[in-house]
């Protein structure tokens, strides 16, 4: 998105959502909202892309049209397996290959209406779109163009939170909830695992009854021996699954977009055994107890995936408490914010001999350029190179101007097309962690006057044998991983006291 400037207080009294809002919370809500005017024909939002706020359409009118081959959907080359399947045959030799997490997991595109490929809609004054994006952070899952001259209300994700809690604009907070039911929230029933398989009754019951509820960085949102009134499914953010210990809580696991619990306390009708607290801001779907006790009555199956769940969380915890040492990479991951990464790079300390082979193995792979940094922070016995994590919600995809960075839906490869990249660092900017870097070697234009490219890790998305750095390591030092996998996270990390 171009960077433009805020709405003045004057332009925003002009919008009737705002025209009883007080003096003061108007102020404190400006910096973060902006209006954006589209020519007939623009694309406002396209397919595949992020973006760090939702849209309220001031006047105009916008189509949304669903890609009728969804070409845009599917990764770039030759059609190859998945990209886990070849990471996990690449992992270290003879070291069996961890479980790969289910992509419905994690990857939930926001679909902005029931819409079958090939349909179109029209979305008028007073609609806002691109809601599961900002909070969620869904893929925008279609192209949503101006058909007319419009003008958009962005509200950036963080005034999007504010004005979601206050009371003087229940009339927005309605409108916005209804519309993340209609859309997202069908969506994302449709894909977690969880819920595959319900008739479109129950379905509607679930939509129309559930609560949607946000809690803050550091909040609590159940304690441990607490009484179970309601089971909760993670639609943003990170939770950290906590066990007792002393004065303090271990990490015993976390739940990301996608992940579920409270199955363990109403199956075995007892009190929460852990705590959850939210790391960043989460935005959870709550069922009650009774509501999910009738799907569980309904659907035998659902109750069946539950059990499974519930074994590996109590696995988990129990994991924890016996040895809390166990705990200690899980806890540092969190910290670091590893978590956000679904296949962060690690080389084992205690085994690497400084060779460089994984990194002439990168240049070799990319036309001379390594897309890393060998040396980087060190945690526990490993070293975390500088390297795109892949992560599960990627902050270096909001605002690039020609789209040149993307990730496939259905895909958690993101990666940057050197034809439309400009070099204008907004993704080098963007990203916390700096695994993006800025390269020379293209055409100076207008667009572009340093002849800049921005690089990164892409799995070596077009290589059949997976990433290099990994492969071409010749004492197999190189890893990569995501802290969901437990058993290769213990393996990993099982030398260390």
């Amino acid at each position: 998105m171009t960077d433009v400037p805020s709405a003045t207080i004057e332009q925003l009294r002009e919008i009737p959502l705002f025209r009883d809002l007080p003096e003061g919370p108007l102020k404190n809500l400006a910096p973060g909202l902006f209006i954006r005017s589209f020519r007939t024909g623009e694309t406002i939002l396209r397919e595949g892309e992020y973006c760090d706020g939702a849209y309220y359409l001031i006047d105009g009118l916008v189509e949304v049209r669903f890609s009728s081959t969804g070409d845009r959907a599917k990764p770039r080359g030759p059609r190859k397996p998945h990209w886990t399947a070849r990471v996990s045959q690449a992992f270290r030799r003879g070291q069996p290959a961890p479980d790969a997490q289910p992509d419905d997991r994690v990857v939930l595109p926001e679909i902005p209406m029931d819409l079958k490929p090939g349909e179109r809609a029209m979305l008028e004054a007073g609609d806002i779109f691109g809601e599961g994006s900002a909070l969620s952070r869904y893929p925008i899952a279609t192209d949503i163009i101006a058909v007319a001259d419009t003008r958009c209300l962005l509200i950036r994700t963080p005034a999007l939170r504010k004005m979601l809690k206050r009371k003087d604009l229940k009339e927005f907070k309605q409108l916005f909830d209804d519309r993340y039911r209609q859309r997202t929230l069908r969506a994302h029933f449709a894909r977690v695992g969880l819920f595959k398989g319900l008739n479109d009754a129950l379905m509607d019951r679930l939509i129309a009854e559930v609560e949607l509820v946000s809690f803050d960085p550091g909040d609590e949102i159940v304690a441990q021996g607490a009484t179970v009134d309601a089971f909760y499914l993670v639609r943003a953010g990170y939770v950290k699954v906590g066990v007792k210990m002393g004065t303090g809580s271990l990490a015993a696991t976390y739940l990301r977009k996608g992940d579920w619990a409270g199955e363990t306390s109403i199956l075995l009708d007892e009190p929460w055994p852990f705590s959850l607290t939210a790391l960043e801001h989460v935005e959870l779907v709550k069922l009650t107890r009774e509501r999910l006790q009738q799907v569980l009555s309904e659907f035998p199956e659902v109750e069946e995936r539950l059990w499974g769940t519930m074994t590996e969380q109590l696995k988990q915890v129990g994991q924890a408490v016996a040895d809390p040492l166990s705990a200690q990479p899980l806890q540092r991951a969190i910290d670091s914010e590893l978590i956000n990464g679904e296949s962060v790079l690690l080389i084992n300390l205690e085994t690497c001999t400084r060779c460089d082979e994984c990194v002439r193995a990168c240049a070799d792979a990319h036309d001379g350029t390594p897309r890393f940094v060998r040396e980087g922070a060190k945690f526990l016995n490993f070293s975390v190179p500088i390297a795109c994590y892949q992560c599960t919600d990627p902050r270096c995809m909001v605002g690039c101007p020609t789209g040149a960075i993307t990730r496939p839906l259905g895909n958690l490869v993101v990666s940057i097309n050197a034809a439309t990249c400009i070099g204008c660092k907004s993704c080098f900017n963007n990203c916390p962690w700096k695994n993006i870097k800025m390269v020379g070697g293209a055409e100076k234009t207008d667009a572009n006057p340093e002849g800049l490219l921005a690089t990164k890790c892409d799995l070596c998305i077009d290589r059949s044998d997976g990433p290099a750095c990994v492969q071409m390591c010749p004492q197999g030092a190189t890893v990569r991983v995501n802290f969901k996998q437990h058993e290769l996270i213990d393996r990993l990390f099982s030398r260390e006291s």
